[in-house]
């Protein structure tokens, strides 16, 4: 548990890293570039996302869970990350090609677009999969936080008025790139020397389709929503901004409900390519618990804050971005939920059938909501697609394994339910008490912090009360 326990705080501040720190630099690209220009950003990045994810072909989740499965066999970890490697330059480099022949010739602004073919570049050097497969987060997460300060830094400096739209681009995909660097230097240490002739890398083209196909499905929700909401509101990038800033939000949130799914994808690889299915089950429920610990009051919590959040962080009155961010806090839960029985169970354990028809459901459901509801709503149309699209996935996915999950294992959580919600009605009520300031908010979140965790404790709830026991004993070893 303690690795487990570490290697989730590693994970966590990589992937709140690659969202939180761009995302700081939001109050002041707003006043600086405007809704307008981030909504082109938001557009374009989307557009290129659809030739990065043809790219990778599902290499990420498909490495890591390979060199999992390898237990520590050198020989075997470096046979597959030569073989994948290779197979990754060649979609990559054809990705690369024809996204940069669309930016060039089909693109309203084909500086910007061309900017963005550097995130293509710098997935050819991403072996992130790689040291997650052996569960190796410290260095990765390290790394991360470093290169993306420097990016942090880079648009403070050089970002300075409306015309610098290129050079945020620049600075956010120069930062990615020298990120993905950075993971190769202690690379030769791991890897042992293999012949040429020793690299069957086309065994893995089929199973990397197969997982390919049901990220291709999330990207249709994940990415497709802001495309059509730029075509289906005659390019109206201002609502693409509204629609995005408030997602990017409830992704860094949701951060630290998800960030054990990449480290239990390992694990649970590992344990059952052992055979070990009581361990597959008892990790698994331990992330059940964690969730509802940490999810509820997230999900609560932030739809409480939001009408004080967001007039001072995005420096001025947004009701839009604050109706779509209150309407978004749910998916903490549902992706949440999806991420273990997805990510965590699922791919593992090879199931890629059951986990590719939960994904393609949810996608059908979320174009044709997007069609019907975003000419009519716009952004917000946008976000009922979304909350329908998730509830689809994790509703076909608790369908699918019922057998080894029942959906009651959401009552578990009931303790957890009513502390955020007595918690996030009482900080609600601070919002017509307190201004739209920093301060306040930080204020409220404080209070709600104080409240949620005094009530796990007033109804006596036995994860959290074993987690703080383990934690104090720990406090008091180290005392000593």
């Amino acid at each position: 548990m303690a690795s487990l326990r570490k290697n989730y705080l590693y994970n966590l501040s990589a992937q709140v890293a690659t969202l939180l720190l761009p995302l700081v630099t939001v109050p002041y690209l707003q006043r600086v570039l405007g809704s307008e220009n981030l909504g082109i950003f938001s557009f374009a990045q989307a557009t290129e996302s659809y030739f990065l994810l043809f790219g990778a072909l599902g290499l990420n989740a498909y490495g890591q869970r390979e060199i999992a499965s390898c237990a520590g066999d050198r020989r075997k970890e470096s046979l597959v990350f030569y073989e994948l490697m290779a197979v990754r330059t060649v979609t990559l480099s054809l990705s690369l090609l024809a996204y940069l022949f669309f930016a060039l010739r089909y693109s309203a602004f084909p500086l910007y677009y061309a900017l963005f073919a550097l995130e293509i570049v710098a997935s050819f050097f991403d072996i992130s999969w790689f040291w997650q497969g052996k569960e190796e987060f410290r260095s990765h997460a390290l790394r991360t936080v470093l290169t993306r300060l420097l990016g942090l830094m880079a648009i403070l400096l050089f970002v300075r008025t409306e015309g610098d739209l290129w050079i945020y681009i620049l600075c956010f995909t120069g930062s990615l790139i020298l990120g993905n660097l950075s993971l190769w230097l202690k690379l030769k240490g791991a890897m042992e020397r293999v012949k040429a002739s020793e690299l069957r890398p086309l065994k893995h083209l089929k199973p990397c389709l197969v997982m390919f196909l049901p990220q291709v499905a999330t990207n249709v929700y994940t990415q497709l929503d802001k495309t059509m909401i730029g075509l289906l509101t005659g390019r109206d990038y201002a609502e693409v901004n509204y629609y995005s800033q408030a997602e990017k939000l409830v992704k860094i949130v949701m951060t630290a409900a998800t960030a054990m799914g990449g480290i239990m994808l390992s694990r649970v690889a590992a344990a059952f390519s052992r055979g070990d299915e009581e361990q597959v089950r008892g990790d698994l429920h331990r992330s059940f618990r964690f969730l509802f610990l940490i999810g509820w009051p997230l999900t609560l919590g932030l739809m409480a804050i939001a009408p004080n959040f967001v007039p001072w962080f995005f420096h001025g009155v947004y009701p839009r971005i604050t109706v779509c961010l209150m309407a978004l806090s749910p998916l903490i839960l549902i992706i949440g939920l999806s991420n273990i029985l997805g990510i965590q169970y699922l791919t593992p354990t090879r199931q890629m059938g059951a986990y590719t028809a939960s994904i393609l459901s949810g996608m059908g459901i979320n174009v044709c909501c997007n069609a019907l509801l975003i000419p009519r709503w716009g952004a917000y149309g946008a976000v009922a697609a979304t909350l329908l699209a998730e509830c689809a996935v994790t509703g076909v996915q608790f369908r699918v394994t019922r057998g080894v999950f029942h959906p009651r294992v959401i009552l578990e959580g009931w303790k957890n339910a009513l502390a955020a919600v007595l918690m996030g009605t009482g900080v609600w009520c601070l919002n017509g008490l307190l201004p739209a300031l920093p301060w306040a908010t930080a204020a409220e979140i404080l209070w709600g912090g104080a409240l949620y965790f005094l009530l796990l404790l007033l109804l006596r709830d036995r994860f959290f009360l074993e987690g703080a026991r383990e934690i104090l004993g720990k406090l008091r070893h180290r005392g000593k």
